[in-house]
């Protein structure tokens, strides 16, 4: 028998774009059950990269199997709750869903439904601080934000990437950013009972209170984006090409930039206790750097 009837018979495309490794081992295999990518983060060398600046890619055909069926027998109120479970344990698996192009609407409309939902349930625990009215508010306005903020930011991330030579399409960019927010929104969910927890423990401290807010935000936006970067990664490496790294990171910025200056416009979110509700605060001057450093001041100092 020839050593090489036991391998696995190689796959033109995977070959192309990067490694891959099967957990199959028996004759005339199928498609590998276990597919993995390694990929450099920092791309545009053709050597092949050493361990330390290799980017690990794994996913398995079942798991991506079961996702297609999902997409495809599954309404969008559904489908958006599957892919609740998907992002938390088999994220390649949806980055190779996106970079096949296959079902890209439906992908989008669930993950804005899920968004919309979880952003809910954590902008009712913010106003729950100062009363029924603010907790209704918060609920409805905090998903306008994460919406609002992708659809000021995705056209100019498109648009850099394809004036840079990207090859992805504009779908593709939509569906990522969605799942970004779909990201955020799970860990704030996660995080909103003990949110709620000092809500209910410290009902005199407003400025505890937000900066505590504005601390799980950072946290949640910061791994959201870590996702986005991700996603991005690997399409830009399932075709072959090199991600334009700089110009990612400088989006990174804008995005973030902009959802805290539209937050800012669309206060209160928690509401200071004593003071009549309001829907949208009237008064224009400040912004959210300097509300925050006054929030620090008061907090540690007592300075107002």
């Amino acid at each position: 028998m020839n050593k090489d009837d036991n391998a696995v018979p190689s796959d033109p495309e995977h070959d192309k774009s990067g490694v891959f490794e099967s957990s199959y081992r028996g004759q005339e295999p199928p498609e590998p059950d276990i597919i993995t990518f390694h990929s450099e983060d920092t791309s545009g060398s053709a050597k092949r990269p050493s361990k330390p600046h290799a980017e690990r890619y794994e996913y398995s055909q079942k798991e991506l199997q079961a996702l297609r069926q999902a997409i495809e027998h599954n309404g969008v109120f559904r489908l958006a709750f599957y892919f609740l479970d998907y992002i938390l344990r088999a994220q390649t698996a949806l980055f190779e869903q996106i970079h096949s192009q296959k079902d890209l609407a439906r992908i989008i409309w669930s993950m804005s439904v899920l968004s919309i939902l979880l952003s809910s349930i954590y902008g009712l625990v913010m106003g729950m601080y100062n009363g029924v009215l603010q907790a209704l508010s918060s609920a409805i306005k905090l998903p306008i934000l994460f919406l609002f903020t992708a659809l000021i930011c995705v056209p100019s991330l498109y648009t850099f990437n394809v004036l840079l030579g990207q090859r992805f399409k504009f779908l593709q960019t939509v569906a990522l950013m969605m799942m970004t927010l779909g990201t955020t929104t799970i860990l704030l969910v996660s995080l909103a009972p003990i949110a709620f927890f000092f809500t209910l423990t410290t009902p005199d401290n407003y400025q505890f209170l937000m900066l505590m807010h504005v601390l799980i935000f950072a946290l949640c936006g910061i791994y959201g984006v870590r996702y986005l970067y991700r996603g991005s990664s690997y399409i830009a490496f399932r075709m072959e090409q090199p991600l334009n790294n700089l110009l990612l990171r400088l989006w990174i910025v804008i995005y973030a930039i902009v959802g805290m200056q539209l937050g800012w416009r669309l206060r209160p979110f928690i509401g200071s206790q004593g003071i009549p509700f309001e829907l949208l605060r009237n008064e224009v001057g400040g912004n959210f750097y300097i509300s925050v450093w006054k929030s620090l001041l008061e907090l540690f100092l007592g300075k107002s």
